[in-house]
């Protein structure tokens, strides 16, 4: 009785949850998504920080300063110098300069497009990451109903082997059966409360791995709400249908084109830097004393210069020259990458759509057993009891009937498995 109150407050303080409920509670709780929304944050910036390239740069400087005498060696390095004396030692300036870079080998609009090309990636990568979590959850999810399954019907086992261990017990202080039949019906029993302790530490181990990827205390009870068995439209799919899908929404097809496209802006970039660069500058300086243009004069002045600047790095000529063609090799590199990526996609969906084709064949299969096995433990039950059979016969026969259940409840739990793999390679999670 305390049992079973015990059993009956853990359901009430039990979480009722769906799949989706609990996809929606890793959104908000995973780490690793959150991980990813701070990379997508910082990627966001490093585009606006990439755009700012394109205005113009402006500095200031200032100085202040004393000079000394200065000693001039007019009999040479080696002889005593005379000094110029100076009235004024004093030095000082203040200017503000700009640069409008005009044309550098289109190297800021690749330096933009290298930042958005990166921020694309990390937004297919928290793709990936999603469909991943998800994919944990939903089969953490899974696992979980499986085990409860089991525990349900290894409980009505347990109560039918009680009633059939009563039954002997009675026949056996009659008489009418040996002491082995009752030896036997007990082990029997006895295995299966053996089982059934199995059972409920896989339950708990099933509930702390959900409850991790929630968000929840280890320890908090759940009550998966989704039926188990299968009813999924998406499985009429073709297996060209998949691939089609995977086409056009596969996370990992999207990073290994980023990638490509990541690897040609740098080749892009190497070769901007054999071009040159052309730009507007212009300084204005307040000085003293004015000693940049002759006449000098112990007087500040005002300079402003205007004008525009050509350059050109003829070291890139050469210097460059191997670092070009090793980002022609990582082009080459990433296209054959993206080739091996396309091929893992087929082969995955392949067998996760073969998988999920047999799993709803042996569904079929299990049901059909499930009705030949409950009907041959009737007839072998009856025969027990009327004396035309063997307790050993009996028990098999109730073993199969459970491990038939059993085999109804693994097959669709793996066909549910295998269709969220599918949509986990597809891209579609």
């Amino acid at each position: 009785m305390l049992s079973q109150l015990a059993n009956a407050q853990i359901e009430k303080d039990s979480l009722a949850l769906s799949l989706e409920t609990a996809w929606q509670k890793a959104n908000s709780y995973s780490k690793e998504l959150r991980i990813k929304d701070f990379d997508i944050d910082i990627g966001k910036e490093k585009v606006l920080d990439a755009k700012r390239k394109r205005l113009p740069e402006l500095g200031f400087d200032g100085s202040y300063g004393q000079l000394s005498n200065i000693p001039v060696f007019t009999d040479g390095i080696r002889e005593d110098a005379d000094f110029i004396h100076l009235e004024d030692h004093t030095t000082y300036s203040a200017g503000v300069e700009a640069y409008f870079n005009i044309y550098s080998g289109n190297k800021t609009n690749i330096y933009v497009s290298k930042a958005e090309t990166r921020q694309e990636l990390v937004e297919y990568l928290k793709e990936e990451t999603t469909s991943a979590v998800h994919y944990k959850v939903a089969h953490a999810y899974l696992d979980l109903q499986r085990t409860l399954a089991f525990k349900k019907l290894i409980l009505q086992n347990i109560e039918r082997n009680k009633k059939r261990l009563d039954q002997i017990t009675k026949l056996y202080e009659n008489g009418v059966v040996l002491k082995s039949d009752l030896l036997r019906a007990k082990l029997q029993l006895s295995r299966q409360q053996t089982n059934l302790l199995e059972i409920n530490n896989n339950a708990s181990i099933a509930t702390q791995s959900l409850n991790i990827l929630i968000g929840l205390e280890d320890e908090h009870p759940i009550n998966p709400i989704d039926s188990i068995p299968v009813n999924f439209l998406k499985a009429t799919k073709t297996y060209q249908d998949y691939i089609a899908d995977a086409t056009e929404a596969s996370p990992r097809s999207k990073i290994a084109e980023s990638k490509i496209k990541m690897s040609e802006l740098q080749e892009q970039n190497l070769k901007a830097d054999k071009l040159p660069k052309i730009g507007l500058f212009g300084e204005y300086t307040y000085s003293y004393p004015q000693i940049k243009l002759y006449p000098y004069e112990t007087a500040p002045y005002l300079l402003g210069i205007a004008g525009v600047k050509l350059s050109y790095d003829l070291s890139a000529l050469y210097h460059d020259k191997h670092k070009e063609e090793a980002a022609k090799i990582e082009v080459r590199k990433q296209r054959l990458l993206k080739k091996d990526t396309d091929d893992k996609l087929r082969k995955g969906i392949k067998t996760s759509f073969k998988r999920l084709q047999e799993d709803l064949e042996k569904i079929e299969v299990a049901k059909m057993n499930i009705d030949q096995a409950k009907e041959s433990y009737r007839i072998v039950n009856q025969t027990y009891f009327n004396q035309l059979s063997l307790l050993t016969d009996l028990l098999d026969a109730d073993t199969q009937l459970l491990q038939a259940k059993f085999e109804l409840v693994n097959s669709r739990i793996s066909a549910k498995i295998h269709y969220y793999q599918l949509l986990k390679i597809t891209g579609q999670l």
